[in-house]
C-alpha cells in the first residue's frame, strides 16, 4: 500500500502526465462519486490500497485526514479498501472523516463503526430523461427564453478554455467574489473548484483520459472539463459555468427509467456558476439547460447539481 502526496511547483505539461496510470484507470471505472474527480486536485494526498485495488482521496489537517467522498475501488472491496485506509490512519494515530460521503456506503461506515451525520442531499439528474415539457419547468422555460430574447450568446468548451475565454471568466469571477463578499473575496476549494484552477483541473481532465484504458464495449467518449460562458447582446461576457467530470461504468440500475439512483454512471457535475450583477435574467437558467441538452446528446446518464 502506498500513501502519496503530489508536489505544486509543476508545469502544465509535467501536471498532464503527473496521474498515474493505476489512478487514472480506478477513476475511470469507478470514480461515480461526484467528488472524486475533485480528489486528485495537487493540494490532495492519495491513498493506493494493496495491490492497487482502490483509491483513496484525503487531506491531512492538523492529523485529520478528512476523505473526499467515498473509496475509489469495486463496490464489492469497498470495505477492504476503507479498512486498509483507516489501518493506516491508525499507525499514524489520525482521526478520520469522510466528507460527503455517499448513502451506497452507508452500510459499510457503519459496518466499520464510523458514525454518519446527515449534511445534505446531492441533486441528480439524469440527462437521457430530462425535458422541459410540463408545469414544474414552466419558470424555468420563461425564465431561459426571456434571456434568448435579450440577445444572450452561449459558447460551449470542452478542456482547457482558450486564454481570451480565461480572461473573460476572471473578469465575471471578479464581480461575481467582490459582490457576494465584498473587498475580501476569498475562494474555497477541496469540495468545490476555483477558477485559478480551471486549467490544470482542464488538464487533469485529459490525464485521466489519455492514460486509462477503455473498460466498455462498445468504446464510449470520456467527460472532460466543460466551460459554458454566456455573452451579453453587446458581446460582453456576463456568466459562465463550468462542469468537471463523473467518472462509472454503466450498469443496468443506470440505464433503466425510473430505477437510477445517484452516484451510478457517468455524466458530468456542476462546480463553478458565476454570473456579473446585472447580467440578463435568466442567464443561469439558460446555461444550466443548455449544458442539460449537451450532456444528453452526448449520451450521459448522471448530472450532479450539487448539495441542496
Amino acid at each position: 500500500m502506498t500513501l502519496q502526496k503530489k508536489t505544486i511547483d509543476l508545469s502544465p505539461s509535467e501536471r498532464r502526465a503527473r496521474v498515474p496510470s493505476r489512478e487514472a484507470e480506478l477513476m475511470r471505472a469507478y470514480g461515480s462519486n461526484s467528488l472524486a474527480f475533485f480528489g486528485q486536485a495537487l493540494e490532495n494526498s492519495h491513498f493506493l490500497a494493496p495491490d492497487g485495488a482502490g483509491l483513496v482521496h484525503y487531506r491531512l489537517v492538523n492529523k485529520v485526514a478528512v476523505v473526499l467522498g467515498d473509496p475509489v475501488c469495486a463496490p464489492e472491496i469497498g470495505e477492504q479498501v476503507t479498512q486498509s485506509f483507516l489501518d493506516v490512519c491508525a499507525r499514524h494515530h489520525w482521526r478520520v472523516a469522510f466528507y460527503q460521503a455517499s448513502p451506497q456506503y452507508l452500510a459499510t461506515y457503519h459496518a466499520l463503526r464510523l458514525r454518519a451525520w446527515k449534511m445534505g442531499e446531492e441533486a441528480i439528474l439524469y440527462p437521457q430523461t430530462f425535458t422541459l415539457r410540463g408545469s414544474a419547468m414552466a419558470n424555468v422555460r420563461i425564465s431561459s427564453r426571456r434571456a434568448e430574447r435579450d440577445g444572450v450568446t452561449l459558447h460551449w468548451y470542452q478542456g482547457v478554455p482558450p486564454r481570451e475565454v480565461m480572461r473573460q471568466l476572471e473578469q465575471v469571477s471578479s464581480a461575481w467574489l467582490e459582490h457576494k463578499t465584498g473587498s475580501h473575496a476569498a475562494e474555497t476549494g477541496f469540495s468545490t473548484g476555483r477558477l485559478d484552477e480551471v486549467i490544470e483541473s482542464a488538464e487533469r481532465a485529459d490525464a485521466i483520459a489519455h492514460l486509462s484504458v477503455p473498460f466498455h464495449n462498445p468504446p464510449r467518449a470520456v467527460p472532460r472539463l466543460v466551460t459554458g460562458v454566456a455573452t451579453t447582446s453587446a458581446g460582453t461576457a456576463c456568466a459562465f459555468v463550468t462542469f468537471t467530470p463523473i467518472y462509472g461504468g454503466v450498469t443496468p440500475e443506470t440505464t433503466t427509467p425510473g430505477n437510477q439512483s445517484s452516484g451510478q454512471g457517468w455524466g458530468w457535475s456542476l462546480d463553478l456558476m458565476r454570473r456579473v450583477p446585472d447580467a440578463p435574467p435568466g442567464v443561469m437558467e439558460l446555461l444550466l439547460v443548455r449544458a442539460l441538452e449537451r450532456f444528453q446528446s452526448c449520451g450521459a446518464l448522471v448530472v450532479s447539481f450539487g448539495l441542496v
